[in-house]
């Protein structure tokens, strides 16, 4: 296609910012002109079709008079966006009535050939149309420029696909490393800029608290920001609604427990000089078990059903397996060599070199995780010493009943020590990572969600682990003498105080960072930013780092719903009340304290889904202990029933292997039964396949034998011959087709 000269009228709105610094390096004092660094990076931008306006910053330096920066705003005509899309493949949704009219009707293809009517059937069974939700690849085709879905504000893209072209033109077209030049300090940044008509009525839809989690604008989060961080919002709002589920069953038993206050058994326990008495309930016989039960289920349910939940938002949103083509990492270090399989020139960096950076990255952060664990051990020493050495300290007298606050006192401290750890460990791991030489942000970012996951289960689990598995064993006894209840406290306080440490952390840290520091590489002074580019430009990032800390607090919040839920029922519902401000809270930062972020195709959550699948299982082991270990349930019945002459530490132990095993097993049967892939996404899916053959590759109907005939030698070696599996519309175009 021949591009339009950059005189043509541009009526696309400015839609990204790359801001220099204003310094001796980038313009001249004496002929205020840009150095030639900067002109040839305008001049690569002007051949790449993208219209630039440069303006001088109105802030200026905390140390001079001078301006602070330089800035270039971006844009481009739709005709160079079209372009750009039909080089890249970029997915595009087909409008559902023209694709059916075509399928109905036929077509005459670029080379004149008729393609003959290829409509398909709709079963009454089907849950979606078959031409709903079709996503073909752009093309120039003169057929095909009338099927793309069109937007009802006239533009043919949508803000988000602008944004992702204009990128790729910068970056593939223009050939411009971003991240090299940010390195290098010839640019401070590239980033897009904040639709000023769409995000006030973006902010306003998913600020409200008037909607509930299943009416979440998702769709709305994912049309502006992208698909990537629409995944999160569909995760986040999903979860939440299962954490209702969750929630309700969990508050039922905790009213329950409450309420019922029938004893079974009374009697005094003595260790030692002290004694307690302990009441076993009726109520706790039956929930308990049951309960722990339900949400070993619940979690299983809960993934499979996120698994099919995702594919659908693939299919809706056109990322089934999509394809993206990374660059290297500026900071990949490696030797000029030649590609053994192209010849082409590459960065080369050995496997053996890499396996000992890997090496020595992983040993210096096992020696925090040691330290981290030492710290643990630590504070529970110290509720060791305050219990026992010290016992009348931090006490009340509480109607007659002597309450010691040594325990909760710790959990505050331990408490302290996690949130301290992970800075530390964050900032260690970030550096390690960089340290291993990633060669492109997929394995940087894959690497690093493992070292992340692997302190983080570590840091927020250890202490309720030990209470929960060790601590009757280590020390011998228990707050209260009793270690259910010390996990309960202890899970309440850990988990309460974390939630209000990370709404806090959300909500006042990026202000904080915006109003005393600003932008890395700027000094401002406190003048008012007229400009709206460098008032986003201020702003907090917020990048691939902030959707993995989102998604991050997410999984954790998983743990703490799920591991030692028996001990305090009201857990999942606290999380889900939280959730409900926390998509408020995400909403608000991203729409009002970050710029932003780059937009990003995603067809899943990636290794997120194993590190569930994990702590799904861990789940089911820790309930299981709990219930026939840190509460004795078995030694409650056998009290509760006279039992006598048992060997409790034998059925104990059978019991807890047969509630695993037992789980497990159900556990593997859903995962068989239920696909993750949905039957009626699979059909639509093969539909989309079959509608792109037709339409886009221009494949002859089946049963037309004769105009088989003239097609080329080198037309019928591109083609294949496969068998229809969807037995149900065979019957609308044979049992065969033909694709390319």
């Amino acid at each position: 296609m021949e591009k339009t000269p950059l005189s043509a009228p541009i009526e696309d709105q400015w839609s990204y910012a790359m801001v220099f610094p204003h310094n001796e390096a980038t313009v001249d004092s004496t002929t205020r002109t840009l150095r030639p660094h900067a002109l040839e990076i305008l001049g690569r931008l002007y051949s790449a079709g993208i219209e630039t306006k440069l303006f001088v910053s109105e802030s200026v330096s905390a140390d001079s008079q001078t301006p602070s920066m330089v800035i270039c705003k971006l844009r481009t005509s739709e005709e160079f966006l079209l372009s750009e899309a039909a080089r890249i493949n970029l997915p595009m949704q087909m409008d559902p009535v023209k694709l059916r009219e075509i399928a109905t009707n036929g077509f005459v293809g670029t080379d004149g050939r008729v393609i003959d009517p290829f409509a398909i059937a709709q079963l009454k069974t089907d849950k979606y149309h078959p031409y709903e939700h079709i996503h073909m690849k752009y093309d120039f085709a003169p057929h095909a420029q009338k099927l793309y879905h069109r937007r009802s504000d006239n533009h043919f893209f949508s803000s988000t696909k602008r944004l992702m072209l204009l990128e790729s033109l910068i970056v593939n077209v223009a050939r411009l490393n971003l991240e090299q030049l940010k390195a290098d300090g010839i640019i401070l940044d590239c980033f897009p800029l904040h639709d000023e008509v769409e995000l006030p009525v973006l902010r306003a839809e998913m600020t409200s608290m008037v909607y509930t989690t299943w009416n979440a604008p998702v769709l709305a989060m994912k049309n502006y920001f992208g698909c990537k961080i629409g995944l999160y919002f569909a995760y986040l709002v999903y979860y939440s609604n299962w954490l209702l589920v969750a929630g309700i069953a969990g508050l039922t038993v905790f009213m329950l427990e409450a309420c019922l206050k029938t004893p079974l058994l009374h009697y005094v326990v003595k260790n030692g000089t002290s004694t307690a008495e302990q009441t076993i309930y009726v109520v706790q016989v039956y929930t308990i078990p049951i309960f722990g039960a339900f949400i070993v289920l619940w979690a299983t349910l809960f993934l499979e059903g996120w698994k099919r939940k995702n594919s659908i938002l693939a299919l809706e949103w056109g990322t089934t397996n999509i394809e993206q083509v990374e660059q290297l990492r500026p900071q990949f270090q490696g030797v000029e060599a030649h590609c053994s399989i192209t010849g082409a020139k590459i960065k080369y960096f050995s496997d053996s070199e890499k396996f000992w950076r890997q090496l020595v990255s992983w040993t210096v952060l096992f020696l925090l995780i040691i330290i981290d664990l030492a710290i643990v051990a630590l504070v529970f020493y110290l509720r060791y010493y305050l219990m026992n050495q010290h016992p009348t300290w931090f006490t009340i007298n509480f109607s007659g009943h002597v309450v010691s606050f040594s325990s909760p006192i710790c959990s505050f401290v331990n408490v302290f020590q996690m949130n301290i750890m992970y800075r530390i460990y964050d900032r260690i791991s970030l550096t390690m990572n960089e340290y291993e030489n990633h060669a492109t942000d997929t394995e940087y970012e894959s690497h690093y969600l493992i070292k992340s996951i692997v302190f983080n289960f570590v840091n927020s689990y250890a202490a309720l682990i030990y209470v929960a598995m060790m601590k009757k064993y280590v020390e011998g006894r228990c707050w209260e003498e009793d270690c259910f209840w010390e996990l309960r406290y202890s899970l309440i306080i850990i988990y309460g105080v974390q939630i209000v440490i990370g709404n806090i952390k959300e909500i006042w840290i990026p202000r904080l960072y915006n109003k005393f520091v600003g932008h890395r590489s700027i000094a401002m002074t406190e003048i008012e930013m007229k400009s709206p580019v460098e008032q986003q430009f201020l702003k907090t990032e917020y990048g691939w780092k902030g959707t993995f800390d989102d998604t991050l607090e997410m999984i954790l919040q998983f743990g703490y719903s799920t591991f030692f839920v028996i001990a305090f029922p009201l857990t999942p519902l606290l999380s889900y009340i939280n959730n409900v401000l926390e998509i408020r809270i995400d909403s608000f930062r991203l729409t009002n304290d970050c710029r932003r972020p780059v937009p990003r195709n995603a067809d899943s959550l990636g290794l997120w889904v194993d590190v569930l699948e994990n702590m799904v299982t861990f789940s089911i082991i820790t309930n299981a202990f709990v219930i026939f270990y840190t509460h004795g349930y078995l030694s409650d019945i056998m009290d509760v029933y006279v039992w006598r002459d048992v060997n409790r530490p034998y059925w104990d132990l059978a019991l807890f292997v047969a509630f695993v095993t037992t789980v497990l097993l159900f556990r593997a049967c859903l995962a068989m039964m239920i696909n993750d892939v949905p039957a009626y996404v699979d059909k639509q899916l093969k539909r989309q396949a079959f509608l792109v053959s037709k339409v886009l590759d221009q494949v002859v109907a089946d049963n037309d034998v004769a105009k088989l005939r003239e097609l080329t030698a080198a037309d019928l070696k591109a083609i294949n011959v496969i068998e229809d599996e969807d037995t149900s519309s065979s019957a609308t175009y044979g049992s065969m087709r033909f694709v390319v």
